[in-house]
């Protein structure tokens, strides 16, 4: 069994606890939470985009997207229940089978950091064919400053991947641009009590985006294809 198989026969297995085991708790929600306030920054509600979210799991921020893609089929049909009028798709995040310049903007979340850097990388061209020009690509990633500092180290494939600003711009290329960034959970939420959590949450959240974002346990980036546009 290779790395990608693996994570899918993991994420086949835990579909059905998937989002009461990691989100529903104040430290999934802590998290969960700040996402939304990216996401809610970054995709407007009343902007008209058509939106693929690659990795969609159960569909957890799938009401972001039009289309929802992942290579579980557990994970799929959870967020088919939850999303009836979004398209849906089994397929791996580096071939997903879409045309050329299909979408406005794709996002996926904790997807990333589970691969191999190679396999990233190949997720970028797969993300940069089928984005239109000026079409945008947001995903998350574990801080490697962060994670240098605490001099943390993941042992497995889960979470075993950690990038810096440096490595997004070296991993980029001349393919797309570095539009803006966002921090995600400065404070060891993890080790606070649970009746702590929530009053923090917009205070670790100003946190998380101020001088010290690149040491937030994740990195929030988006990214611009290079090109013409027609789509803003």
């Amino acid at each position: 069994m290779n790395e990608t198989n693996e994570v899918v026969a993991y994420y086949d297995d835990i579909a059905d606890t998937y989002d009461e085991s990691r989100f529903g708790n104040s430290y999934g929600e802590f998290i969960d939470a700040e996402e939304r306030m990216i996401l809610d920054q970054v995709f407007p509600s009343d902007k008209r985009e058509k939106r693929l979210e690659i990795a969609c799991g159960t569909g957890r921020l799938t009401n972001y997207a039009t289309h929802g893609l992942d290579a579980s089929v557990e994970m799929l049909a959870h967020a088919e229940r939850r999303h009836e009028n979004v398209v849906f798709r089994k397929a791996s995040a580096e071939d997903t089978g879409f045309e050329d310049e299909s979408f406005d903007a794709v996002y996926s979340f904790h997807l990333l950091m589970h691969l191999d850097p190679a396999f990233v990388a190949e997720i970028f061209k797969e993300v940069h064919r089928i984005l239109k020009p000026g079409g945008r690509f947001v995903f998350d990633i574990p801080s490697k400053k962060r994670r240098h500092l605490l001099h943390h180290r993941q042992s497995s494939w889960h979470g075993g991947t950690e990038m810096s600003s440096d490595d997004i711009s070296r991993l980029i290329g001349s393919d797309f641009s570095l539009n803006r960034s966002f921090g995600i959970m400065l404070l060891p939420v993890h080790k606070l009590p649970d009746r702590m959590r929530s009053s923090l949450l917009k205070r670790d959240f100003a946190m998380a985006n101020g001088r010290m974002k690149e040491y937030s346990s994740y990195l929030v980036f988006e990214l611009v294809k290079k090109g013409n546009s027609t789509a803003f």
